[in-house]
């Protein structure tokens, strides 16, 4: 600056002539006026341009600093990426189960989910339209903050330095990176879901529709000429179902049996059909083919976990099994036994023969319950709370309406081992009486001697008076036979008893031996009552042997002038004398 103020100076004194002063000299230089206002206007000029100087080295300055504080900035910026990265995951960018890639940073008050929601919502819905325009190819456009993937006029995604600093690379780097990650995924959507796979996939339904037609008219036709076939006997092959001699089904029902199987069978292929056909259509195009999943688990899950039920299951069932055998084994030892003894080849002192088959059912009752009890624990569902329910109810109901059953069931064991009779005998229950044609552990079956068969339950026969008739057949004697005579005092006592012994003798089917004897049971005041007994091995006869005796009493006293007069019998002549 001092150089040029001097070098103003010379230019001024030249102009006018004047001598610089001495520097030995003080200096009285005249200045004229137009020379110092053009040496004021060099000085304004200079102060400007030093004014200039400084603000311009000061924004320089500044600049410099702003840089630096930038890069110090990102280099912070960078080494917490670095450390957050490794505990933070991001946001993946998820379309049709493939992962793109990871969003981590925020953007424009959106945070990374709701940037991932809307990129995908805009990346599916090019990609699932069904055809794109030539003006719909991607590219990046760079603004000052972001750099944004574009299809056409549709911002996709926008890239920012951040999420550079994230993935470690420029924002324009990344976001070419992206733009091809997403062009790829376009183009495979389009593969799926454009025209063209649209017009693949109808002819692909259409084919398996007419297949499945053709399939439901040949399983019509099958059914039809089967149930043909079973209108026609099959040749003579369908034939009435017989057991030992007895017809449970006639060939009439057996048809009609047959006929509804075969409705059942077309159902079944029906459904068959419909179960493989069904999840092939939805499985055609790409927005049905979820309802394939869901229909094939509908199937799929409920086999699969009864396969996994069962193969849990097996330890158990190989228990249930053993223990099944081993108390099969036993029985079948404790049923040889039991022939045995009914059969008499095994005797025991005191047991009876009748007595096996009734122990055996009694042992085999006890030893299926322990089994039960045994297994319980290891049947499916035993420990569920609703198979707890249903034995709990089993059981009230069984203990409220078994309480008459139990009580037959018990005297049945009772009259078992009691032995009053057996099956054959002819017996007097109460007022019943009748021929024993069958006993269990409930009732008593009896025959009367009009054929009618009387059931009679063992609780009442402990409660009321047995004569078992056959009883004494079993010990070389007969079972006797009794009927009751009134006479007045004025026939004689021999000439009665005469009378009914003849009456008896004439019996063919009384014994002789023992023989017959009269019994004057009652004196009463107008009459004597005698009461004639005879021996009979004919227990299931009789009412036949009452009948005859009563017929031959009634013809020896007509014989001897004798009548029944209001159960009195006295001589005809005393009645006519009177």
């Amino acid at each position: 600056m001092r150089q040029l103020f001097f070098s103003l100076l010379l230019l001024g004194s030249i102009f006018t002539g004047s001598a610089l002063p001495q520097a030995d000299q003080p200096a009285s230089v005249v200045v004229p006026d137009s020379v110092q206002m053009l040496v004021d206007s060099l000085i304004r000029e200079l102060q400007e341009a030093k004014i200039h100087e400084l603000s311009m080295r000061d924004k320089l300055d500044a600049s410099g600093q702003t840089a630096y504080e930038d890069s110090v900035r990102k280099a912070l910026q960078r080494q917490r990426i670095d450390s957050l990265r490794r505990i933070t995951p991001g946001v993946p960018l998820v379309i049709e189960g493939d992962t793109l890639f990871y969003i981590y940073a925020s953007l424009g008050g959106e945070d990374p989910t709701h940037r991932v929601l809307s990129a995908t919502r805009r990346i599916t819905s090019i990609g699932k339209s069904l055809r794109l325009a030539p003006s719909d190819t991607l590219h990046v456009f760079e603004s000052e903050y972001t750099a944004d993937i574009m299809c056409g006029e549709n911002v996709l995604l926008r890239v920012s330095d951040l999420d550079g600093l994230w993935n470690s690379l420029s924002r324009e780097a990344l976001a070419q990176e992206r733009m091809g990650i997403i062009n790829a995924e376009i183009q495979k959507l389009q593969s799926h879901y454009g025209m063209q796979a649209k017009l693949h996939g109808f002819g692909w339904a259409v084919s398996v529709i007419i297949i499945q037609i053709i399939f439901f008219l040949l399983t019509a036709w099958f059914i039809r000429h089967l149930r043909q076939k079973i209108r026609w006997g099959a040749g003579g092959r369908i034939r009435p179902l017989v057991m030992k001699d007895y017809e449970l089904l006639s060939l009439r029902q057996v048809k009609r049996i047959l006929l509804f199987l075969t409705r059942v069978l077309q159902v079944v292929l029906v459904i068959i059909q419909l179960i493989i056909s069904l999840p092939l259509l939805f499985s055609i195009f790409p927005e049905t083919e979820k309802f394939t999943w869901q229909m094939i688990n509908y199937v799929w899950e409920p086999l699969r976990d009864i396969a996994i039920a069962i193969f849990h299951y097996i330890p158990n069932l190989v228990r249930i099994i053993v223990v099944i055998l081993l108390v099969r084994w036993i029985l079948k030892g404790l049923r040889h036994i039991t022939d045995a003894i009914a059969s008499g080849s095994l005797k025991f002192d005191k047991f009876y023969q009748d007595w096996a088959e009734p122990t055996y059912q009694i042992i085999r009752i006890f030893i299926i319950t322990f089994t039960l009890v045994v297994i319980w624990p290891w049947l499916p569902g035993s420990d569920t709370g609703i198979f707890k329910g249903v034995s709990i109810f089993v059981a009230a109901l069984f203990s409220l309406g078994s309480t008459t059953t139990v009580g037959n069931l018990i005297s049945g064991i009772i009259i078992t081992y009691m032995r009053p009779f057996i099956v054959g005998d002819y017996v007097r229950i109460g007022e019943r009486e009748g021929e024993v044609v069958e006993k269990n552990a409930f009732i008593t079956r009896l025959k009367d001697i009009k054929g009618n068969l009387i059931t009679v339950p063992n609780n009442s026969i402990l409660s009321q008076q047995t004569v078992n008739y056959t009883a004494a057949l079993r010990h070389g004697e007969g079972s006797i036979v009794h009927s009751d005579f009134t006479f007045t005092y004025k026939v004689p006592r021999a000439t009665i008893e005469t009378y009914l012994l003849e009456g008896a003798a004439r019996c063919q089917l009384l014994l002789k031996e023992p023989k017959p004897f009269v019994l004057v049971t009652a004196l009463e005041d107008f009459y004597t009552r005698y009461e004639i007994n005879a021996y009979t091995k004919e227990t299931e006869r009789l009412f036949e042997v009452y009948s005859e005796l009563h017929k031959n009493i009634i013809d020896v006293f007509r014989e001897h002038d004798l009548d029944p007069t209001s159960s009195h019998f006295v001589k005809m002549e005393e009645i006519n004398k009177e």
